[in-house]
């Protein structure tokens, strides 16, 4: 039986450092794409490693046509401090870079007659309570509520998380099988082998690493790993 093949774009970020081990543990043929070269503790995971950006669009799609991934783990993003930076960047990276893979599956699988499976990560910055007066008079909020984020990545995720959801409904024999997505909206992230970076909420992953190597405060100035994949 052959072994399920997984594409995991952004495969340098902090989420693929567990997603990786957790992935080839299951008995997946892992193909990975990052700006940056892997470390060998990841690489070593991978069938093939590229160095290259989501916004390459011929490399993406030579991973894809090359290897038939059945799972799709779509890491690669600016996050939202930087993205607030520069909201252009975060634009092409979060927006196009999605849409672009989005249309590749959808294309590819046209010849393979089965819609790729999509796992998008999104985020608790697609809501927007301006202020927290307004969020205890809300108490339990909704998927579909409040959805009005206040920073340009909440922006990004949510059109993306729609498109993914319109890619899901409309697929057709005619038009192909369209896109098995899926999104789930993560608040922030902590992890235990990986130094947080360029998110809003990295502080308190900061506090967290600070205490356990025994340093009195965080050390927001630290050199961080900031290029989005």
């Amino acid at each position: 039986m052959l072994k399920p093949v997984t594409l995991v774009t952004g495969a340098g970020g902090e989420m693929a450092h567990l997603l990786l081990p957790a992935l080839k543990g299951r008995g997946h043929e892992i193909v990975a794409l990052d700006l940056a070269p892997l470390p060998t503790s990841l690489s070593s995971l991978c069938v093939e490693a590229m160095e290259a950006s989501i916004l390459d669009i011929d490399a993406v799609n030579h991973l894809i046509r090359q290897y038939r991934p059945e799972w799709i783990f779509h890491l690669a993003a600016v996050l939202s401090s930087r993205a607030e930076q520069d909201p252009a960047l975060a634009h092409n990276v979060n927006v196009q870079g999605t849409v672009g893979l989005m249309h590749l599956c959808l294309e590819n699988g046209k010849r393979t007659g089965w819609p790729y499976r999509f796992l998008f990560p999104s985020s608790i910055a697609v809501y927007g309570i301006p202020d927290s007066r307004t969020k205890r008079s809300a108490g339990a909020v909704k998927e579909t509520e409040w959805t009005n984020p206040r920073g340009v990545y909440g922006c990004n995720k949510l059109y993306c998380e729609t498109l993914g959801t319109y890619y899901s409904r409309t697929g057709s024999s005619e038009q192909g099988p369209g896109l098995d997505f899926r999104s789930i909206r993560f608040p922030g992230l902590i992890s235990a082998e990986t130094v947080p970076h360029g998110g809003t909420t990295d502080y308190a992953s900061e506090m967290i690493h600070a205490a356990a190597q025994g340093n009195p405060t965080p050390v927001s100035s630290a050199p961080r790993r900031g290029s989005p994949s």
